[in-house]
């Protein structure tokens, strides 16, 4: 018998669900409300409004994805901790038979907490990382004593039996400090990752973009970090080549907002079917069929461009940028430019 680790297994299972036009996995935003105000970030509000989902919405929502045959859910905000229901809505989705994944930025992490996700039990929790010191971080966060917090959640996060994930989003702010954060994160025993990928905010806001960093600053940083090695596509972001719209997104992926809006991706909030008047099986056709009836304009260039193979814009990131799925963005182009002078400068069959 053939023996498999988790994330192997859960890739293989989204690669048939992906062929047959299943979901297996849906990110699920519980609040936009957050104890933070970082610069970067996509999330329209910060805020828990009025109108986002009640409890037993949530769980009803968990239930159709269980229903649907999701197996993963991945639970995040702005903070899901600060949900005040957030102990029966973890429960509820466990008893549905998901497998939990946790996105949180670690600051409201408390012995209590771990011990309820260790009980529930959380499959996977993936933490944010803005800063190796509390200069840079509460730059990034906008919210004094926040890297205290931090370091101590994480800390408190050591003890716990799943496993952990802390993730770097790298900007102009925080960039000279990938290496230390690894480290910070390392010294704890937990994974470390950096992510190069800013986007507008979900309302369309494009302030963050004002913190992206430049294509030549991203090449240097991946060609230290990976080598030679080109560059993979990351799970959630839209590669640029056929068909159309080739990600996960309405193949084996979608997400849900905190208004209950069903949408390809938190970075593809389209087309925002509404969970409250209808049902998840409904939106999941909508969003296949959002899927197969894009197709591109003239300004679609990627199949004839020369560095198509090294460029990560993706169909989510010209919407969201310009409207057009079709528009090839200039920070991409240039960034994929760079990455293909790079890795032709390391081959090593390129005569010296």
């Amino acid at each position: 018998m053939q023996h498999l680790d988790a994330q192997t297994f859960l890739n293989s299972l989204s690669a048939r669900s992906g062929q047959d036009r299943r979901p297996d996995s849906a990110t699920f935003e519980l609040t936009y409300g957050c104890n933070l105000r970082c610069v970067h970030c996509y999330n329209p509000t910060h805020r828990a409004l009025p109108q986002e989902l009640t409890t037993a919405e949530i769980c009803t929502i968990l239930t159709q994805m269980a229903e649907l045959g999701v197996l993963t859910v991945s639970l995040s905000g702005g903070e899901p901790s600060l949900r005040p229901d957030i102990e029966p809505i973890l429960r509820h989705a466990r008893r549905a038979g998901l497998l939990i994944w946790m996105l949180t930025n670690a600051t409201r992490m408390t012995p209590i907490f771990v011990s309820l996700l260790t009980e529930i039990p959380i499959a996977h929790v993936f933490v944010s990382i803005y800063g190796a010191t509390m200069s840079t971080y509460e730059s990034m966060t906008g919210v004094t004593g926040s890297f205290a917090h931090f370091l101590h959640g994480l800390d408190t996060l050591k003890a716990c039996p799943f496993p952990v994930t802390v993730r770097m989003p790298v900007t102009t702010l925080n960039w000279t400090e990938v290496d230390a954060c690894q480290d910070l994160v390392e010294s704890r025993g937990f994974k470390f990752q950096y992510s190069l990928d800013i986007h507008p905010r979900t309302d369309g806001g494009s302030a963050p973009l004002a913190y992206r960093l430049a294509p030549d600053l991203k090449t240097e940083l991946d060609r230290r970090k990976l080598g030679a090695a080109p560059p993979e596509t990351a799970p959630d972001t839209c590669a640029a080549d056929e068909p159309f719209i080739s990600c996960a997104c309405g193949r084996s992926r979608f997400a849900v907002t905190p208004y209950g809006e069903m949408n390809l991706c938190v970075a593809f909030p389209t087309p925002a079917y509404d969970l409250r008047t209808g049902t998840l099986r409904e939106g999941w056709a909508i969003l296949k069929d959002t899927v197969d009836r894009a197709q591109p304009n003239h300004h679609y260039e990627c199949p004839t461009c020369d560095v198509n193979r090294f460029c990560r814009q993706g169909r989510s990131d010209a919407w969201l940028e310009t409207g057009d799925m079709s528009a090839c963005l200039p920070h991409f182009k240039e960034w994929a430019t760079l990455e293909h002078h790079t890795h032709a400068l390391l081959d090593p069959r390129r005569p010296r």
